[in-house]
C-alpha cells in the first residue's frame, strides 16, 4: 500500500477497476461513471487545489481511453496559474495532453506562459517551454519569441535546450521568425553542454534543408563535432551499448549528407572522418549498423571516393549476406543507393538481391524490385525481367502489379537487345497485364515496330514479318485483353502482305474471329480491326465475304465503328480509290496538312465556271454583315417576367416607317390608323404585357374589350388581326358593369400587340 500512499481511495479503485475490466464494454462504463462524478466534483463551490490536482490526473485517465473530458479543461488552465509549481505542472500536463494548437482555450493560456517564461525558477521556465514547444501556433509566435530568444542564454542547459527546441517548433510553422537570429543558432552548436548542441543540430538540420548554403562554412565545426565524439570525449552518460552519442552521429552524418551534395571542397573535408566512423560503429550491434549504413547513404551522397565506396561495399555485403531480415533490407537499401554512383559493385551481389524475392517478408520482396531496377543494365537485363515477369504473375495487389508493369516497359524500351525479345517481352505484358498498360505505351511499341520495319531491308530479319507471324499464332488463344488486340489489329493491318507463312486472305479471316468475339460497348477493338480488314481487303479476291461481315456493324451503337464500316463499304466500290487511299508499306509516311485547303483550288474554279455563285456571293452584302456584327448573338438568359417592370419598356423604339408600310401592305384601310398610333416612338397607346398599364379610372379592362355588338367595333378588330390580343377566354380583373365602361372601349384605341424584337429587326431588313 505504499505505492498507493498519494491516490485517494476512490483514485485507487478507479485504477484498479480498469485494468480488471474484462470487455470494451464494461471499461467504458466506468469511465462514464467516473466522468459523471468528475463533473460533479470539479463544479463545486469550494475544491481544495490538492484534490482538484488529483481530478486532473483522473480526467487524464478518461482521456487516455478515447472520452471526451472538455468540460475540465477550463480547471487545467485555471491550474496553471496555481500558487505551487507542482499543481502547476500538473495544470501544463493536462493541457499538453488534452489541448491542441488552435483550440479555443489557449488565448486563455499564453498569459502564464509568458510569466513563467520570465520566471526566476529554471524549473518554472522549463515547464513553460515544454507546453511552448507542443501549443504554440502561428499565431502566438510573436508574443513569446522574444521571451524564448532570452533564455537561449540562461545559466540552466535544460532550459537552454528546451529553448532551442521550442526554436525548432517555430521554425516548423513559421521558417521567416528565424532570419534574424540565425547568427545566434550558430554560436549554440559551441555550447559546452553536449545536450543543447546535440539539439541545436536538429534545428540546424531542418535550415539547412530549406537553405543549404547558409552553413556551408560550419562543415569544418560538424567533422571536428564528430571526430570527438568518435574519440570518446564526451561524458560516458551519452554512451549506448558502447557506442558514444550514437543519435548525435547520425543527425551530423545527416548533415553532412546535405551539406557536401554536389561540393567537392565541402566533400574532402568529409572523407577522413567518415572512414574512422565505419571503422567504430562496426560493433556488431544494432545501433552500430544504424551508424553504418548513415556512413553509406552520406558516401554515396557527397562527391564520390573510391576508397570510401570500396568500404561501403563491403559494409553491404555484410548486410545483405545476413540472415536477419532488418540488416538484409538496411543492405537492399545501401546497395541501391551504391549503385547509382557505380554499377559495377551490384554485379557480385546480383544472385544474392535476386534470391531475396524468394523471400517471406513482403516488404523485402518490394524492396528488392526497386534494386533490381537500379542495378539492371545491357547485360543482365534478360535475367532481370524474367525475375519481374514471373513475380508480376504470381501478385495479386494491384499497386504493385502497376508499378512492375511500369518498370518492366521502362528496362524493355532502354536495354532490349534485340527487336523479337522486345517484342516477346513486351506481348507477354500485354497478356498478363495488359489493363494496366497506358496508352502512350502502346504507341511506342506501334512506332518500334514500324521504324524497325522501315529501317531493315533484309526480308530474313524482319520485324514487321516477325511480329506479324508471332500475333497470328498469339490469336489462337481464347482471351486475349483488349489492348493486346488493338496492337495485333494494328501491326496485321500494316505488315500483313509480308508474311510468307500467311496470305492476306488467311489473317483477314483470323480478324473476322476478332471482330466476332464478345466485346464491351465502349471497346474500340472491332473498329481496329475493321480497319485492318480494310488495309488487306485490295490484296485478295475475297471481297464479298468481307463485305457480308463488315454490313453486320452499319447500325452498331457506337458511331465510331459505324463511321469505318459505310466508308469501308464506299471504297470497295472502287478498288483503285482504295488502293490509293489505303497504300501498302505507307506506315511511317508524313502526312503534310494544307490548313488553307489549296486542294479544292480547282474544283472550286470548275464549279464557278458553270454558275456556282462564291461564298461571298450568297446574298449577304455588307450591310446585313454590319448589322450581324452589331447585334451579337445573345447568351444571356431571357429574365423572369415581372409586371413591375413593365414601364421599362416605354423607352423602346419602333421603326415607325416600316411598321406603317407593312400595315399599308396588309390594309390600306387600317394603315393610316396604325402609322398615327405608332408615329410617337414608343407604346403608350398598346395595352398589354409589352405596352404601358393603364390607370383604372382611364381604361377599366385591362386584358381585352368586351364582346359587344357595336359593328364598328367588330369592324376594328378585324382591321388589326394580325396585331390583336388572341380571343382566349382570360380573367376580367377589372371588370365594370356600367355602360361607361363600354363607352370607354369604344373610345379607345384599337388594342394591338406590339410587334417582337425580331419582327423589328426583319422588317428594317426587307422593307
Amino acid at each position: 500500500m505504499a505505492a498507493n500512499a498519494n491516490m485517494s481511495k476512490d483514485f485507487f479503485e478507479l485504477v484498479k477497476s480498469i485494468g480488471e475490466s474484462k470487455s470494451k464494454q464494461e471499461e467504458d462504463k466506468i469511465i462514464a461513471r467516473e466522468m459523471h462524478v468528475l463533473k460533479v466534483k470539479m463544479a463545486a463551490k469550494v475544491v481544495h487545489s490538492r484534490k482538484m490536482k488529483e481530478y486532473l490526473i483522473r480526467m487524464i485517465y478518461v482521456e487516455m481511453l478515447g472520452h471526451d473530458a472538455a468540460f475540465g479543461y477550463i480547471h487545467a488552465i485555471k491550474m496553471t496559474h496555481s500558487g505551487t509549481l507542482a499543481e502547476r505542472r500538473v495544470g501544463y500536463m493536462c493541457c499538453g495532453l488534452c489541448l491542441h494548437q488552435d483550440h479555443e482555450l489557449m488565448l486563455l493560456l499564453v498569459g502564464g506562459l509568458q510569466t513563467d517564461l520570465q520566471s526566476d525558477n529554471h524549473l518554472e521556465a522549463a515547464t513553460a517551454l515544454i507546453v511552448v514547444s507542443k501549443l504554440t501556433s502561428r499565431d502566438t509566435i510573436p508574443a513569446i519569441l522574444p521571451l524564448i530568444i532570452k533564455l537561449l542564454d540562461h545559466p540552466q542547459a535544460n532550459v537552454r535546450k528546451k529553448a532551442v527546441m521550442a526554436i525548432q517548433r517555430f521554425y516548423r510553422l513559421d521558417p521567416s521568425c528565424v532570419e534574424s537570429i540565425v547568427e545566434k543558432i550558430k554560436r549554440i552548436l559551441c555550447d559546452k553542454n553536449p545536450s543543447v548542441m546535440g539539439a541545436s543540430l536538429y534545428l540546424i538540420g531542418d535550415m539547412i534543408g530549406t537553405d543549404a548554403s547558409v552553413f556551408k562554412d560550419l562543415v569544418p565545426s560538424f567533422v571536428s563535432i564528430l571526430k570527438q565524439i568518435t574519440e570518446h570525449r564526451l561524458p560516458r552518460d551519452y554512451d549506448y551499448h558502447r557506442l558514444p552519442a550514437p543519435w548525435i552521429q547520425i543527425k551530423l552524418l545527416q548533415i553532412l549528407h546535405q551539406l557536401g551534395n554536389a561540393d567537392k571542397n565541402a566533400s574532402e573535408g568529409m572523407y577522413e572522418v567518415l572512414h574512422e566512423v565505419m571503422r567504430r560503429a562496426d560493433i556488431g550491434i544494432s545501433i552500430g549498423y544504424a551508424t553504418i549504413y548513415e556512413c553509406v547513404r552520406t558516401v554515396t551522397s557527397i562527391y564520390p571516393n573510391s576508397t570510401l565506396l570500396e568500404e561501403a561495399a563491403k559494409c553491404t555485403s555484410r548486410f545483405i549476406t545476413s540472415e536477419n531480415h532488418n540488416l538484409k533490407y538496411i543492405g537492399i537499401n545501401a546497395l541501391a543507393s551504391i549503385v547509382q554512383v557505380d554499377p559495377r559493385y551490384a554485379a557480385e551481389h546480383q544472385l544474392i538481391v535476386i534470391e531475396c524475392l524468394e523471400d517471406s517478408d513482403e516488404t523485402l520482396r518490394r524492396k528488392t524490385l526497386d534494386l533490381l531496377f537500379r542495378m539492371t543494365n545491357p547485360q543482365n537485363v534478360t535475367v532481370i525481367v524474367g525475375k519481374l515477369h514471373a513475380f508480376l504473375k504470381s501478385s495479386v495487389d494491384v499497386y504493385l502489379r502497376t508499378e512492375l508493369v511500369s518498370k518492366i516497359i521502362q528496362l524493355a524500351e532502354r536495354y532490349a537487345p534485340d527487336n523479337a525479345w522486345y517484342i516477346q517481352t513486351m506481348n507477354e505484358v500485354f497478356e498478363v497485364g495488359g489493363d494496366l498498360v497506358r496508352p502512350e505505351v502502346v504507341h511506342n511499341v506501334l512506332r518500334m515496330i514500324a521504324e524497325g520495319a522501315a529501317e531493315e531491308d533484309s526480308d530474313e530479319d524482319n520485324i514487321g514479318q516477325y511480329a506479324v507471324d508471332t500475333y497470328v499464332e498469339l490469336l489462337d488463344k481464347p482471351v486475349l485483353p483488349d489492348v493486346m488486340l488493338r496492337v495485333i489489329s494494328w501491326v496485321l493491318g500494316e505488315f500483313g502482305h509480308k508474311s510468307k507463312a500467311w496470305t492476306p486472305w488467311d489473317i483477314s479471316q483470323r480478324l473476322f474471329g476478332v471482330i466476332e468475339r464478345p466485346h464491351e460497348e465502349t471497346s474500340d477493338v472491332r473498329s481496329w480491326a475493321i480497319t485492318a480488314v480494310m488495309k488487306l481487303s485490295h490484296l485478295h479476291n475475297h471481297i464479298g465475304e468481307v463485305c457480308s461481315v463488315v454490313e453486320r456493324y452499319r447500325t452498331s451503337v457506337s458511331s465510331d465503328l459505324q463511321q469505318r464500316t459505310h466508308e469501308f463499304l464506299e471504297l470497295v466500290k472502287d478498288i483503285r480509290t482504295m488502293k490509293a487511299v489505303l497504300p501498302a508499306d505507307s506506315f511511317t509516311e508524313e502526312l503534310d496538312i494544307d490548313s488553307n485547303l489549296g486542294f479544292l483550288d480547282e474544283y472550286v474554279a470548275t464549279a464557278s465556271d458553270h454558275g456556282a455563285k462564291l461564298y461571298e456571293e450568297q446574298g449577304f452584302d455588307d450591310a446585313d454583315m454590319l448589322l450581324v456584327a452589331e447585334k451579337p448573338i445573345a447568351v444571356t438568359p431571357y429574365p423572369k417576367w415581372d409586371q413591375t417592370r413593365v414601364a421599362m419598356t416605354d423607352e423602346l423604339e419602333v421603326p415607325t416607317e416600316t411598321y406603317s408600310a407593312r400595315m399599308h401592305h396588309k390594309n390600306p384601310a387600317a394603315a393610316s390608323s396604325s402609322s398615327s398610333e405608332f408615329s410617337a416612338g414608343n407604346l403608350a397607346s398598346v395595352d398589354g404585357p409589352w405596352g404601358r398599364k393603364q390607370p383604372a379610372a382611364a381604361s377599366n379592362d385591362f386584358h381585352q374589350p368586351k364582346s359587344t355588338s357595336d359593328p364598328s367595333l367588330h369592324s376594328q378588330n378585324q382591321v388589326s388581326a394580325p396585331y390583336q390580343i388572341p380571343e382566349s377566354p382570360q380573367p376580367q380583373r377589372n371588370r365594370v358593369d356600367s355602360a361607361a365602361s363600354v363607352d370607354s372601349v369604344d373610345d379607345s384605341p384599337v388594342m394591338k400587340k406590339r410587334p417582337t424584337k425580331r419582327e423589328q429587326m426583319l422588317s428594317g431588313m426587307f422593307a
